[in-house]
């Protein structure tokens, strides 16, 4: 037994012995051609110098196999030299199609498996050739045929050849539907997607035989008789027989309408507890008393949800529950909604900003990880961060965490686009006639949010330069700082009667007291010179003029409660701006300055189309006895009158009406009603048609018998077109002044930059 034991152990250090790794201190390569022998080795597991063993070269094996370049792979160990005999794939060095012209050659590559340069597959190969046959099927070529031909190269390569016989194209000369009693053929023919071919339809692409479209269609003519309230249609059959020609074909649907049920009750059933249901059946759409419609109850559905996600309910899944009664032709409807639980944000994934901070993203989200989930929240974030101009699209989508149905992670997949601006322009506006411009500007400085820009511009009437700076969010909190400096020349000699030279300095700082209200404070300090005093000039309007330096407080609330469609560019909501400003601390002007702002936009038509509504009050006030220039008070004309002139509204002077002297009050108002022209949205041009009307207080001026005045509202209409490009709001505009003063200036045709309803 001692003998046995010990023999046994003997052995057994034999097989240890032979198990045990042994050192590879060169690897060879042999028999490749294409592949470089230091690709194969990189896809080992072992190295020169390092041990192996028969599970590593196993695993080696299976890597030089997945890699697709080879047939065959075998591994030889000799003294410490590790052998690789490979045996390539053979490749694919050209494609080629012969007898197609119904479809591009590059269309067809496009959905094959099969690559120039990519490994011959014969699999692959065959597949492609049922592919492209079933592509010209779908075109109506049912009779085509592809043959897939091989030509051996050398250097273990292949070409591989389509060729296709097309045949002739089938066309649908006949469809018919039996069985409709309430529809008419022809309102069903416009359900279905399938068409009858005619000669002269130039423009129907559908008129082909295409089985998976006729069968599309069934579903189609099912949806539409339910959404009617036809719950037990049926589509018995369907047939597509050739004509005597072998060519074209005649189309045949066999339906059941069965009996049409309007609704009776409406409920909703939860399986949530402690869920307000009478408040959620608000949110049905649904009436009782109207044939059964299947849109309306789908509709229902996803204003029930979103609902829901408002209160924290990420995940729901409601069914339309419908109980027919066949006797009384009544369907009583349940919402079911099934079992779920409010959920939290577990974590928050930004992707695709390859030079945003993910900072700048997360101040912008109107939600934060372990905050409760609501939809209402997503759709903030979204409009926030397109807000900012950072990003040509935002998509925030929930996902569900698995194991965890309370939890739920927030993808955030925005596509950055180009914030620096570089702008040179030249043209001509009404106002300063021929001008050119130029500027530099990047909205984004450094990933960081902050704007930076040098803008300038010089034509016949003014000369200007400005240099900005704005920081969205001073010391990590949500307060907005910024300053700007510039010098102005107006050469406004014609209109005004003097020239302005103006040089200035201004901070502003800014912050949100909740999503919809905001505040502006701002201080500038500026010096003001009037020159070239025309020798015509009235008595009145020399009042003002001269040397100033002005000292200006001010500050300015926003409420906007504003939803903007950035893909149609369009708005519905509301914005009220309300400013004062106070002129003083020192300077040469005191004044007080108060305005305000109302614009209502109401979107309809797919957010394709714009009604907007703007009324504007603004009042200043001397203080101190100090005198008021033209250049403080109000002008109306221009931008804020179409039709009239810039400024050519208000008190003149009988002696000489050239000049207009200004307000020191102004009511104006626009209604404005934007639509698509057909023209691309992302070229983001539109047309429009207007009611301006306005009218402009009278200067406190000293006693001058010659002005003449009148307080009748001034009104205007016309039509445009505005394109928001990327140097600002181009606007064109054509218009009729409707009611006017003999001594007032008007304008037909009007250009500008910066501005938009």
């Amino acid at each position: 037994m001692k003998k046995f034991i010990c023999l046994f152990l003997l052995c057994l250090g034999f097989s240890f012995d032979f198990a045990k790794a042994e050192v590879i201190n060169d690897i060879q390569v042999v028999g490749n051609g294409r592949i470089h022998s230091d690709m194969i080795k990189n896809f080992l597991s072992v190295k020169e110098g390092s041990d192996v063993d028969d599970s590593i070269l196993n695993k080696s094996v299976n890597a030089i196999y997945k890699s697709g370049f080879f047939s065959d792979v075998k591994v030889e160990k000799n003294n410490g030299v590790l052998v690789i005999t490979v045996s390539e794939n053979p490749v694919i060095d050209k494609i080629a199609f012969e007898g197609n012209s119904a479809v591009k050659e590059e269309d067809v590559k496009k959905e094959m498996a099969t690559r120039e340069r990519g490994i011959f597959s014969p699999s692959n190969i065959k597949r492609d050739a049922e592919n492209i046959k079933t592509m010209y099927k779908r075109l109506g070529f049912f009779k085509a045929s592809v043959d897939a031909k091989v030509v051996k190269k050398p250097d273990n390569k292949y070409d591989v050849v389509f060729e296709v016989v097309e045949g002739d194209k089938g066309y649908i000369k006949k469809i018919q539907i039996n069985g409709n009693e309430s529809f008419s053929s022809s309102q069903l023919f416009d359900v279905i997607m399938s068409k009858e071919y005619g000669w002269w339809k130039l423009m129907e692409m559908f008129d082909t035989y295409d089985e998976d479209r006729i069968l599309y269609d069934t579903e189609l003519l099912r949806n539409y008789y339910v959404s009617n309230g036809f719950l037990d249609f049926d589509v018995k059959s369907y047939s597509a027989k050739m004509d005597l020609s072998q060519k074209d074909f005649f189309v045949t649907f066999n339906i059941s309408e069965g009996k049409r049920y309007k609704v009776g009750s409406v409920d909703i059933n939860s399986q949530i507890p402690d869920l307000d249901i009478e408040k959620l059946k608000k949110e049905i759409i649904l009436p009782t008393g109207i044939f059964y419609d299947d849109d309306l109850a789908k509709k229902s559905v996803s204003s029930l949800i979103s609902k829901m996600g408002e209160n924290g309910f990420a995940f729901v899944n409601i069914e339309v529950l419908k109980n027919p009664n066949t006797e009384t032709g009544i369907v009583d409807v349940i919402f079911d909604i099934q079992n779920s639980s409010k959920a939290f944000v577990n974590k928050i994934d930004i992707k695709n900003n390859t030079r945003t901070y993910e900072n700048v993203i997360r101040r912008n989200l109107a939600f934060d990880e372990q905050d409760i989930f609501s939809t209402t929240n997503l759709r903030q974030s979204e409009q926030n961060l397109m807000g900012l101009g950072y990003f040509d699209s935002v998509q925030i989508l929930p996902r569900q965490v698995v194991g965890t149905p309370d939890k739920v992670n927030i993808d955030v997949n925005v596509k950055e686009k180009s914030t620096g601006e570089l702008s040179l322009g030249a043209g001509w506006s009404s106002l300063n006639k021929g001008f050119f411009e130029f500027g530099i500007k990047e909205n984004n400085f450094m990933g960081k949010g902050q704007t930076v820009g040098f803008t300038s511009t010089f034509s016949g009437r003014q000369n200007n330069f400005s240099l900005s700076f704005v920081e969205p969010y001073m010391f990590d909190r949500d307060l907005m700082g910024g300053v700007d400096a510039y010098y102005n020349q107006y050469r406004y000699n014609s209109t005004y009667g003097y020239n302005i030279d103006s040089i200035g300095l201004g901070f502003k700082l800014g912050w949100s007291y909740t999503d919809n209200l905001s505040h502006r404070l701002r201080w500038s300090a500026k010096n003001e010179r009037m020159t070239d005093i025309s020798s015509d000039l009235p008595a009145g309007l020399l009042v003002g003029v001269g040397d100033y330096n002005v000292f200006r407080l001010g500050q300015t609330l926003i409420y906007r409660d504003q939803i903007v469609d950035y893909v149609n560019d369009t708005k519905n909501g509301y914005v009220i701006t309300l400013s004062n400003d106070y002129a003083g601390f020192g300077g040469d002007k005191y004044f007080v300055k108060n305005d305000l702002t109302l614009k209502q936009s109401f979107s309809f038509w797919d957010n394709e189309w714009m009604f907007g509504i703007l009324v504007n009050m603004g009042k200043i006030h001397s203080l101190k006895d100090k005198v008021l220039s033209r250049s403080d008070r109000y002008l109306l004309g221009g931008d804020n009158l179409r039709g009239f002139e810039y400024g050519g509204v208000g008190a003149r002077s009988s002696l000489n009406p050239t000049y207009a002297y200004g307000g020191d009050w102004v009511v104006n108002g626009t209604f404005q009603l934007n639509f698509p022209i057909g023209i691309p949205k992302k070229y983001k041009v539109s047309g429009y048609i207007f009611y301006d009307w306005g009218k402009l207080g009278s200067p406190d001026l000293p006693d001058d018998t010659f002005i003449m005045y009148s307080g009748k509202v001034r009104t205007s209409t016309g039509y445009g077109i505005l394109w928001n490009s990327p140097i600002g709001a181009i606007n064109l505009s054509w218009a009729k002044a409707l009611k006017y003063e003999s001594y007032d200036d008007l304008q037909r045709f009007r250009f500008s930059i910066g501005s938009s309803f």
